[in-house]
C-alpha cells in the first residue's frame, strides 16, 4: 500500500486555496494531520499467524519526501515540511513510512529540519536520492513496501518476506534436522558430528543447504504470487500502471548477522556444539575471542557478503512466476535484508544460539558496544549494494523503554551490537558491559540517560558527511 509521492500533488492544490484566501497555514497543516490520521487507521485482515510474525499491524504505506528533480530543481515543497511535522503534531507512529529522498543538493533548511525530526522522533527513513535518480533516470519515482525503489506506474514488486539463514545453519550442523521439532525438514545428510566444528566443513553443509532453501523459498513465493494474481487484490492500483509494467521479485534474509557471527566464532575462535540426548546440536560452546558483524571488521564483514551473494545467486537461478510469458519477472531482482521487529519471531523457531546466540533471542541479539554506530553502518554498507535495506539504529534516550542504543531488531536495552555469546569468554565484552544489554537494567550502566556518544550522534549522518 505505498502512498507514492502524494506531498508534492497535494502540495499544488493546497497553494492554490491558500493564495485564494480558502486556506490559511493552521488549516492546511489540520488537513495533513487528518489525512496521516486516516492512513494510520488502516488495518488488514488477517491470519493471527501473520501478525505473529509481523507484530504492529503494519500496512507499509511508504511516501517519500524531498529529493531533486533532474533539471535541479527540488522536489521540497511546504507539504513535505507539513508531512514531517505530523510527528509532531500526533507523535510518531510506524505507518504511513515517512522517507526521506536524501541528496547533497536538498535545501538547506529542509536538511536541518528532517535530522531535528529525527533526532527528536528516530522516525524517519532516508535513502539516497543522487544514487536512485541516475540508475533509473527519472525523479519520477517512489518506494515500494519498504526500501525498494520503482518508477510510478511503470514499475511493480513481488514482496517475498524472508528467508532464515540462521535456521539453515541450524540445518546444517543437525543434518536437516529440526532442534527444536525433532522431525526431519531439509535434505538428510550426516550430521556434523565434529567435538569443535570445522569452518570450511560446516561452509560445505551450509552451501548445500542453502541450495534446498533457495528451492523452497521461490517455490513458495510463486505459489503465494500466482494465487494473488488469480484474485486481483489490486485491481484498481494496477489500473493505474501502464500496460507493460517491470516487474521484479523482493527476496529478504533473516538472521545474517546471527550466521555471520557464527561462522566468524567457527573460524576464528573454537565453537563446540552441546547436544541433546537425540545428538542434536542445541546449544554451543565459544572458546576464545572473534571478530563480530556491526564493528566495520572486513574479515567478519567479507563472510556476510559471501553469504548474501551466494544465496543470491541461487534464488536468481530459480524461474520467477511464469518465466518466458507475457510478464516475465525480471531475474535481476534485489534482495532484500529484514532486520525489524519481525527478528524476534523468525529466533523464536530456533532453540540453540546458532554458535553465538541466546536461543530464541531476537536475530539482531544486542552485544557490548564496540565502534559505535559509524563502525555498525560501515559493516552493513559492505553488503552488495543494490540489495536497499534498512540501516535501523536508534539512539540512547531517556526515558520511556528504550533507554540505552539498541541494534537493528529494536530490542529494549540493547547495546549497538548485534548479540551476545551463549557461553565462553570469547567476544562478550566485561560482566558490566554485559549487564547493560540485558533488557531493564539499562540503568545500571555507567553512561549517563539521555547522552550520546561521539561515534553515535545523529549529526555525524545527518548533516555532517551526508
Amino acid at each position: 500500500m505505498s502512498l507514492g509521492r502524494t506531498a508534492t500533488f497535494l502540495d499544488i492544490y493546497i497553494e492554490r486555496d491558500l493564495r485564494a484566501g480558502r486556506l490559511n497555514e493552521q488549516q492546511a497543516q489540520e488537513l495533513i494531520d487528518h489525512f496521516i490520521m486516516k492512513i494510520r487507521m488502516v488495518r488488514f485482515l488477517r491470519t493471527p499467524e501473520f501478525d505473529t510474525l509481523f507484530s504492529g499491524d503494519p500496512i507499509w504505506a511508504t511516501e517519500v519526501l524531498g529529493g531533486m528533480g533532474l533539471d535541479g530543481r527540488t522536489l521540497v515543497s511546504k507539504t513535505t515540511f507539513r508531512y514531517l511535522h505530523t510527528l509532531h503534531t500526533m507523535g510518531p507512529a510506524p505507518e504511513p513510512n515517512l522517507t526521506v529522498l536524501w541528496s547533497q543538493a536538498l535545501p538547506v533548511a529542509f536538511k536541518k529540519y528532517a535530522a531535528r525530526v529525527s533526532i527528536a522522533t528516530s522516525s524517519l527513513q532516508y535513502e539516497n536520492d543522487d544514487l536512485m535518480r541516475s540508475d533509473f533516470h527519472s525523479d519520477d519515482y517512489a518506494i515500494a513496501c519498504c526500501v525498494s525503489p520503482m518508477v510510478i506506474g511503470k514499475q511493480m514488486q513481488f514482496f517475498g518476506a524472508r528467508a532464515n539463514l540462521a535456521k539453515t545453519l541450524l540445518y546444517a550442523i543437525n543434518g536437516g534436522v529440526d532442534e527444536k521439532l525433532k522431525i526431519q525438514v531439509g535434505p538428510k545428510t550426516d550430521p556434523l558430528r565434529d567435538e569443535v566444528l570445522d569452518y570450511d566443513t560446516v561452509m560445505a553443509s551450509l552451501d548445500h543447504f542453502m541450495d534446498w532453501l533457495a528451492v523452497q523459498y521461490i517455490s513458495a513465493l510463486n505459489i503465494i504470487h500466482c494465487m494473488h494474481d488469480k484474485y486481483s487484490y489490486e485491481a484498481a492500483l494496477m489500473a493505474l500502471h501502464d500496460r507493460d509494467v517491470y516487474r521484479t521479485m523482493a527476496c529478504g534474509i533473516a538472521g545474517l548477522s546471527v550466521a555471520a557471527d557464527s561462522l566468524s566464532a567457527i573460524k576464528y575462535a573454537r565453537v563446540k556444539p552441546v547436544r541433546d540426548h537425540h545428538g542434536l546440536a542445541v546449544d554451543f560452546v565459544i572458546e576464545g575471542d572473534y571478530p563480530q558483524y556491526g564493528n566495520n571488521d572486513d574479515r567478519v564483514d567479507a563472510i556476510a557478503c559471501d553469504l548474501v551473494e551466494r544465496f543470491m545467486r541461487k534464488i536468481q537461478a530459480l524461474p520467477h512466476l511464469a518465466p518466458g510469458g507475457a510478464d516475465p519477472v525480471d531475474p535481476d531482482h534485489h534482495l532484500q535484508r529484514g532486520i525489524r521487529t519481525e527478528n524476534r519471531q523468525y529466533a523464536g523457531r530456533t532453540s540453540g544460539g546458532d554458535a553465538v546466540r541466546p536461543g530464541g533471542q531476537p536475530d539482531a541479539w544486542p552485544r557490548p558496544e564496540r565502534g559505535g554506530g559509524v563502525a555498525d553502518l560501515g559493516g552493513e554498507t559492505a553488503v552488495y549494494l543494490r540489495q536497499r535495506w534498512h540501516l535501523v539504529y536508534l539512539l540512547h534516550r531517556a526515558g520511556g523503554p528504550r533507554q540505552s542504543p539498541v541494534g537493528a531488531g529494536k530490542q529494549p536495552g540493547g547495546a549497538a551490537g548485534r548479540l551476545l555469546p551463549s557461553r565462553g569468554d570469547g567476544g562478550g565484552g566485561t560482566a558490566s558491559q554485559r549487564q547493560c544489554t540485558e533488557p531493564g537494567k539499562a540503568a545500571r550502566c555507567d553512561r549517563t540517560p539521555g547522552a550520546v556518544s561521539e561515534s553515535d550522534d545523529p549529526r555525524l549522518r545527518l548533516c555532517g558527511p551526508l
